[in-house]
């Protein structure tokens, strides 16, 4: 070996000083970036997702309304005739 502490080669990719420096960042700012866009589409398909969800609700909250106001409607008439089956079988059991 040569005596020193430096390596006598060197790594093509890495560059020199500011060389090396300026790759880095620019790569840094790539990596940035590329991480921004992600967690832009994170945050559309995020908002879309959320949109849906919210319509797909008022939806069956609608259906669920509409389902209690039928309900109650056949309840009603259930009522009604029983009561007028109540009153005819009284009035049966009157005459007899």
């Amino acid at each position: 070996m040569n005596g020193t502490s430096q390596p006598t080669t060197r790594e093509p990719d890495i560059g020199s000083g500011q060389e090396g420096r300026k790759r880095k960042k620019s790569e840094s700012d790539a990596d940035d970036e590329e991480a921004r866009s992600v967690q832009h589409h994170l945050v559309r398909a995020l908002e879309r997702n959320g949109k849906l969800v919210s319509s797909q609700l008022e939806a069956q909250n609608m259906q669920f309304e509409q389902d209690r106001e039928q309900r109650k409607d056949h309840v009603d008439n259930l009522v009604a005739v029983l009561t007028k089956l109540a009153d005819a079988l009284g009035r049966i059991a009157d005459k007899l």
